[in-house]
Parts: structure tokens; C-alpha cells; sequence
């Protein structure tokens, strides 16, 4: 028990250390890119505190696995610095009896980090979320960044290539409208603002563009439009700070039971999708078969000829249909369970990096919050990026999201355990 609270000692203070430091890190990150578009919009300070706080439950989130590696490199490399570890040794104490209080307290951080992820963190996400939207309809135009998907506005995705913050132009631009059946899509050398109807609505001055979209009543023909000057609304903003709520949430904004529960109905809606399409496409093509068979007995008359070409038109256009929804159902139930495996397995990732970080300390023999802190950003970094990159293989239905999620704590778990095994035999 005394070598249990000797490590235990050692490790929790530099633990909370390396929480305040990584948080840190991240809210100057976060006061750089974020507040400042907050603050010149004249919110009141109660209302930028709230996004503070509410920004801070993710940054703690990704925190604390950081922490726990950084802990971990810390106390193992002092203790192997200062030839503690080698006086264990020489004791008989093996290395993983060193390493049996870290990972428990590793395991505790780790249900608890759980519980935070699928409750606290989706809230947040979506307090946030709502917040920063009430936001952006005060002053909208604050919200535009350069090369980023804009989303705030109702009805619409904006794209700016460049902006000149001096004249108040925005340059490349692309606006997607996403409201109707038929989505448009307009693009524009650049654009000119101006609130109209006292400030409800955000009007851009378009020049040298083109308007792309669909006849609505005939799908199969396509517009390209061309225009020197055109306006575009952009409706519903306003100057006045008001909250505002919604219905839906997205997959990062709900607990795991909602996100399972919304997977069954989009299981449900998978299944339907196919009952619909399935007997339209079969009877079409028993028809195709009877009017192709009826060409091998006797040459068809251009009429009929006409009616097959149709009747395979027909037959793509139901596969066409079918297979573009069922694409897009399964792109929504990889999005849902990438999330469910990423708030469990971001958890773990706690246990794993101890697992790892204790040989790596002995094997470094350096302590101090300054390497521990320094060595452990570069490693999370690492697995972040393969997480993202995962994350995105699996929206994109290449791989299943449970591999995506997984492999990384499954390759550096594998490390740590053979590390953990060469310095116990050294």
C-alpha cells in the first residue's frame, strides 16, 4: 500500500497540472478564433461568458486523455531519472506493479469520462450550437471566414474564396440554397453588403456570376444562367439578440441512447425505402422482358422500339432514385455510430495511454511538466489526426466506423504492452 500512494502521489498532482495546462492551450486557441467575432458584435458579457463555459466542456473533454498520458511520462520519468525504478527493480518490485495504480486510476478517469462524453459533452454541444447560431443573426456577416462552409445562414451554405474587410467585398463566392426539392447553385466573382428592412435582411450585391439548377418539372434539363449584376436575400437576420431553440439535433448533440434510437428508425426508413422501390423496379422490367422477347420473335416496329427505350429509361431512373437515398440513409447510420464509438473509445484511449506512457518514461528517464507536456502533444496529435482521418473514411462508407474508431487505441495498446514488456526484461 505505501508504494500504491507513493505512485499515486506522484501521479495525480502532475495529472491536474497537465489538465490546466492543455485546457489552457486550447481556450487561447479558442479566445483567438472565436471571440473576437463574438465580441465586436456588442453581446452582452454574460452572454460571452456562456459561450465560454459552454466551449470549455469540449476542450476538457479532449483534455484529460492528454493529461493522462502526460502524467503518466512524468511521473514514470522521474522516478526513472532520479534511478528510482532501478531501485524497485533491484527490490523485486516489477515494473507492473508500478504501472497497477496508474492504470486503475486510469480506469476511474476513464467511466467518468464516459459519463461526461455522453451526457455533458452533447449538451454543450448543443446549447452551444443554438447559442452561437442567435448569434450570428445579429450581426451575420461577422460569421463569413475565408475558405469555410458557411452554415449559419437559414436556407443556405455560403463559400467565400477571399474577403477585403476594408470595402466590406467578398470575392469566389458560392452559395448553395438547400431549402427546396431542387437545390441551386450560384457563383460570383464577387459581392458587395447591405442590411435592408431594418436589419432583418442581409442583401449581397452579386457581379459577373452564374445561377445552376434543375427544372423542377423536368428533372433531365439543367440550367446555366449567366448575369452581370443580380441581388441575393438572405432573410430571417436581424440586429436584436434573441435565443433561439431547435427540434432536431445533430449526431454530436446527443447522448447514445438517442443516437441508437435515431439508427433503428433510419434502419426502418432503409428497409421502407427498399419495399417501395423494389416491386416498381421488378414489374418494369418483367415489362422490359416481355417487349424485349416479343423483338427476338419479330423486328419491332419504331413505335415499340421507342417503349423499350423508355421502359430501360424508366428502370435506371428507379435504380438511380433508390440507390441515392440508400446511400444517403447509410452515410446517416455511419455518422451515428462513428459518434457512439468515438465517445466510448476517446475514453479508453485514457487506459491506453497510460498503458503507454509508463515505458515510455522509463525508457525517456526525463520528468518535468515541460517534456511530459511537450511529448504528449505530439502523440495526441498523432492519434487525432488518425481519429479525423478514420472519422472520415467512415462518413464516406469506406470503412466501418467501429475500425475507424478503434484501430488507433488497438495499435498504440499493442505498442505499450510490448514496451511495457521489453522494460521488464531489461
Amino acid at each position: 500500500m505505501i508504494l500504491v500512494r507513493y505512485v499515486l502521489k506522484e501521479h495525480i498532482a502532475p495529472f491536474f497540472a497537465a489538465l490546466f495546462v492543455t485546457t489552457f492551450l486550447f481556450v487561447i486557441n479558442f479566445l483567438v478564433e472565436v471571440l473576437d467575432k463574438v465580441l465586436s458584435k456588442g453581446i452582452p458579457a454574460s452572454i460571452v461568458l456562456e459561450i465560454f463555459v459552454l466551449n470549455v466542456v469540449w476542450m476538457v473533454g479532449l483534455a484529460v486523455p492528454m493529461s493522462v498520458l502526460a502524467a503518466t511520462l512524468m511521473t514514470f520519468g522521474r522516478l526513472s531519472a532520479d534511478r528510482e525504478i532501478s531501485a524497485m527493480q533491484a527490490a523485486g518490485v516489477s515494473p507492473f506493479s508500478l504501472m497497477r495504480p496508474v492504470l486503475i486510476f486510469s480506469i476511474l478517469i476513464m467511466v467518468l469520462l464516459i459519463v461526461f462524453n455522453n451526457w455533458l459533452l452533447p449538451e454543450a454541444n448543443y446549447r452551444s450550437g443554438m447559442l452561437m447560431q442567435s448569434i450570428s443573426r445579429k450581426k451575420p456577416h461577422a460569421m463569413i471566414d475565408e475558405g469555410k462552409l458557411i452554415n449559419q445562414f437559414p436556407g443556405i451554405q455560403l463559400w467565400v474564396s477571399r474577403i477585403d474587410n476594408q470595402n466590406a467585398t467578398l470575392y469566389g463566392i458560392r452559395i448553395f440554397e438547400i431549402g427546396g426539392s431542387y437545390p441551386r447553385v450560384i457563383t460570383a466573382d464577387s459581392a458587395s453588403m447591405e442590411y435592408v428592412d431594418m436589419g432583418a435582411t442581409l442583401m449581397l450585391h452579386l457581379k459577373n456570376g452564374e445561377n445552376h439548377f434543375v427544372d423542377p418539372k423536368d428533372p433531365e434539363r439543367y440550367f446555366r444562367i449567366r448575369f452581370a449584376n443580380q441581388d441575393f436575400a438572405v432573410q430571417n437576420v436581424d440586429a436584436r439578440f434573441e435565443r433561439t431553440d431547435a427540434k432536431n439535433r445533430g449526431s454530436r448533440e446527443m447522448p447514445i441512447e438517442e443516437m441508437l434510437k435515431a439508427t433503428e428508425e433510419t434502419k426502418d426508413n432503409l428497409r421502407k425505402l427498399t419495399e417501395e422501390f423494389e416491386p416498381q423496379i421488378w414489374k418494369n422490367a418483367n415489362d422490359l422482358i416481355i417487349s424485349l422477347k416479343s423483338e427476338l420473335d419479330e423486328p419491332l416496329p419504331r413505335r415499340k422500339a421507342e417503349t423499350v427505350q423508355k421502359e430501360e429509361a424508366e428502370i435506371l431512373t428507379l435504380v438511380n432514385r433508390m440507390e441515392v437515398r440508400r446511400e444517403g440513409f447509410a452515410r446517416q447510420i455511419a455518422q451515428y455510430m462513428v459518434e457512439i464509438h468515438k465517445k466510448i473509445s476517446t475514453a479508453v484511449a485514457c487506459v491506453v495511454f497510460a498503458l503507454i506512457g509508463a515505458p515510455l518514461g522509463i525508457i525517456a528517464r526525463r520528468g518535468g511538466i515541460g517534456p511530459g507536456t511537450v511529448y504528449s502533444l505530439g502523440f495526441f496529435t498523432i492519434y487525432w489526426v488518425c481519429l479525423i482521418g478514420g472519422e472520415n473514411l467512415a462518413n464516406r462508407l469506406i470503412i466501418s466506423p467501429a475500425i475507424s474508431m478503434w484501430a488507433c487505441n488497438a495499435l498504440i495498446g499493442t505498442i505499450g504492452l510490448f514496451l511495457t514488456w521489453r522494460v521488464a526484461r531489461r
